[in-house]
């Protein structure tokens, strides 16, 4: 029985640092993974495609929830910490803005699942500048980490850098 139990063990510890060194392989031991980028783009791609196909209006709100969701897919994840901040940061300093400048006037709308407030016309300069400086930021911390880091944002900071320009200045 011992020697059963033994075995069980040093089986375990095997099956234990088999694991570890593929995860280590994969995203040089910062919890980086294929499967954690394709999960945050699966969110991201549709849904800033389907934001891009709405009234320019809607569209921050609209991406503003995109964001939104796509950082909390990284928060359980200390290796995309980065990334998480750098999308975060679109999605807060969007919230703000169509909270502050919503067209209490407009209809809300449903796309992309998401149900969306307009934000008045003449706001819209200034959402657009928002929108684009906060997406540059975004883009640059994405591409500036480790060779690691730079592996696995780089399909993430694809997709920001396709609709930075989404929300006309």
């Amino acid at each position: 029985m011992k020697f059963a139990k033994k075995s069980l063990h040093g089986a375990a510890l095997v099956a234990l640092i088999a694991t570890s060194s593929s995860v280590i392989a994969q995203g040089d031991g910062m919890g980086l993974s294929d499967a954690q980028t394709s999960q945050v783009t699966e969110i991201m791609g549709p849904g800033l495609d389907a934001c891009s196909k709405v009234d320019v209006v809607y569209r921050p709100d609209c991406f503003q929830q995109v964001y939104r969701n796509a950082s909390r897919q990284l928060g359980s994840n200390a290796g995309y910490w980065e990334a998480e901040v750098a999308l975060t940061r679109v999605g807060r300093n969007l919230y703000n803005f169509v909270r502050s400048n919503t067209d209490r006037n407009g209809d809300k709308i449903k796309a992309g699942g998401f149900r969306l407030k307009p934000v008045t016309a003449e706001s819209l300069p200034e959402a657009g500048q928002i929108y684009q400086d906060n997406v540059a930021k975004a883009e640059q911390i994405l591409r500036g980490g480790s060779s690691a880091e730079q592996r696995y944002f780089k399909p993430i900071a694809d997709l920001v850098s396709k609709y930075a320009t989404a929300i006309p200045r």
